[in-house]
C-alpha cells in the first residue's frame, strides 16, 4: 500500500514537472517570438517605405509619358520607369505578406524554413531592385529634365552608357548566378545572404536558436 501511493506520489510530481515545463517553455517562446517579431521590424518598414516610393513614381510618371505618346524616346523612357515602380511595389508586397503570415507559433524547424525562404526572398528582392539601376539613370534623367535620349542627346554618349550598363548587370548577373548555383544550405550562399540580409535576420535566427536549445533542456 505504502509502494502504491509513493508511485502515485512520484507520477503526480512528474505530472507537475511536465506541466511546468510546458508553462516555461510557452512562456519563453512567446518572449522569443515577440523579440523576432521586433528584431524583423526593420524590414517591414524597408518595404513598406519602397512601396511608397513605388507609388509615388508611378504617379509623377504615369501622367508623363501619356503626355508624351508622340515623343518615342521620353514615352520609353517614362513606361521604363512606371512598369520599374509596379515591380517594386510587388516585390515589396511580397516580403511583407512573407513577415506576416511567419508561423512562430510552430515548430522550431519550420520557422527555420520559413525565415530562410524570406531571408532569400528578401536578398533577391534587392538584387532585383538593385539591379536595373546600371541602365535605369538614363530614364530617370530623361523623365526628370525632359530630354528626349533620341533626339536631345548625342548618340555616342548613349550607346557608350547603355553599353557599361549592359556590362554591369552580365557581371552582376554572372555573380549571383555563381552565388546561388551552390546548395541552399552551403556556407558561402548563408554566408553571403546573412551578409546582405543585415542585423535583422541575424537577430532573429538567434533568437531562434535560443528557443530550439530550451526545447533541448
Amino acid at each position: 500500500m505504502v509502494l502504491d501511493d509513493l508511485k502515485e506520489a512520484v507520477a503526480k510530481l512528474d505530472q507537475r514537472a511536465a506541466r511546468t515545463h510546458d508553462l516555461g517553455l510557452a512562456v519563453y517562446r512567446g518572449q522569443r517570438a515577440d523579440r523576432i517579431r521586433a528584431s524583423l521590424r526593420p524590414v517591414l518598414w524597408e518595404h513598406a517605405g519602397q512601396i511608397a516610393l513605388g507609388v509615388l513614381i508611378t504617379l509623377a510618371v504615369g501622367p508623363f509619358w501619356w503626355n508624351h505618346r508622340a515623343e518615342p524616346g521620353l514615352l520609353v523612357s517614362g513606361l521604363v520607369l512606371h512598369l520599374y515602380a509596379v515591380l517594386m511595389i510587388a516585390l515589396g508586397s511580397r516580403v511583407i505578406v512573407l513577415v506576416r503570415t511567419l508561423q512562430l507559433d510552430a515548430p522550431v524547424v519550420q520557422i527555420q524554413k520559413e525565415l530562410a525562404r524570406l531571408r532569400r526572398s528578401y536578398v533577391m528582392t534587392g538584387f532585383v531592385v538593385g539591379m536595373p539601376w546600371w541602365l535605369l539613370w538614363i530614364p530617370l534623367i530623361s523623365v526628370v529634365f525632359g530630354l528626349d535620349p533620341i533626339v536631345d542627346v548625342p548618340q555616342t554618349w548613349v550607346i557608350i552608357n547603355l553599353a557599361i550598363g549592359v556590362a554591369g548587370i552580365l557581371g552582376t548577373l554572372w555573380f549571383f548566378r555563381h552565388l546561388w548555383s551552390a546548395p541552399i544550405d552551403s556556407e558561402r550562399r548563408r554566408g553571403v545572404e546573412e551578409s546582405v540580409a543585415g542585423k535583422s535576420f541575424r537577430n532573429a535566427r538567434g533568437f531562434l536558436d535560443e528557443i530550439a536549445r530550451f526545447e533541448r533542456e
